[in-house]
């Protein structure tokens, strides 16, 4: 979690935001983060309102964080800012000019389509890590599930998905691979396996993921729906936590979410942390992996 120096939690000034916010604070205890950025989009407004509105603003975010982040290190910078302008925009703008490593954002998974396309956009574009937080989620990280697919980009995030594990002293973590045979359908960029070698494949591929002394369990589930599977999976294991991967070009580029990546965030009920690299690598991961199993298997990112 140490990758994680700047956390921003965008704020909405309504209920919603008291559940965020002891979120927040729980991650903050986890993550010991050096700042925290504490950030309102207003809408636009003419130059004739006043600043004290800013302030009174600033001052209701202020007492509400207080009440929450009691137990949170004194060494944690806390920043408030109330900004205005388009709310995307200004999140995406705040976040890449203050160097912000880490988005939590509030999300209430009502079904509505202005809500999904608002969550999409935000976390399809935003240059770091997003963490997703439906309304009402208890703070605590008892059980976390990795989705995996044997690239290095998933390897990075089941590195994230122990960490979180070993430093909120989880009961489980769980790697979850899900595969489907080759006759049935192909995936654009996928790395290939060889069905009935799913767990040779996975110890290969864990062997070089430094896994901060945690021992992920590795679940393989054959299916063709892949975003549905991993929320049945961490329905029945009672997940609180998912940390799935997504593909980066740069910090300069905007980031392309797939579809199921997409499909966990939107229908999401838990937490989901969206982890975002940029030249994060496992070096002879490929290697490792080998030919040998190489056939058709699903993309998570």
């Amino acid at each position: 979690m140490k990758r994680f120096r700047h956390f921003m939690v965008a704020l909405t000034k309504t209920e919603q935001d008291r559940s965020l916010i002891r979120y927040a604070a729980m991650a903050a205890r986890l993550g010991e983060p050096d700042q925290i950025s504490f950030v309102h989009i207003q809408g636009a407004a003419p130059d004739s309102v006043k600043q004290s509105s800013h302030d009174a603003v600033v001052g209701e975010l202020q007492q509400l964080v207080q009440e929450h982040f009691q137990d949170v290190s004194a060494n944690v910078e806390r920043r408030f800012h109330v900004l205005r302008g388009p709310l995307i925009d200004g999140l995406l703008s705040f976040a890449a000019g203050q160097h912000v490593d880490l988005i939590l954002l509030g999300h209430r998974s009502d079904g509505r389509p202005g809500r999904n396309a608002l969550i999409r956009r935000l976390t399809m574009k935003a240059a770091c890590s997003v963490w997703v937080v439906p309304d009402g989620s208890e703070p605590r990280i008892g059980r976390v599930l990795a989705p995996v697919d044997f690239s290095e980009h998933s390897a990075d995030a089941l590195t994230v998905a122990a960490d979180l594990t070993a430093r909120a002293g989880a009961a489980e973590c769980i790697a979850l691979h899900v595969y489907h045979a080759v006759a049935v359908i192909t995936y654009e960029e996928a790395i290939p396996l060889v069905c009935g070698m799913e767990e040779d494949a996975y110890e290969r591929f864990v062997a070089p993921v430094n896994l901060h002394g945690v021992e992920p369990r590795p679940v393989f589930v054959e299916s063709e729906r892949i975003a549905a599977t991993i929320h049945k999976v961490a329905e029945d294991e009672k997940v609180d936590l998912k940390v799935i991967s997504t593909r980066g070009r740069s910090r300069s580029a905007a980031i392309l979410l797939g579809s199921v990546t997409e499909g966990v965030i939107v229908e999401a009920r838990t937490p989901v942390l969206i982890v975002k690299h940029f030249g994060a690598k496992l070096g002879l991961l490929e290697t490792l992996l080998g030919r040998t199993f190489r056939r058709d298997a699903p993309h998570f990112n």
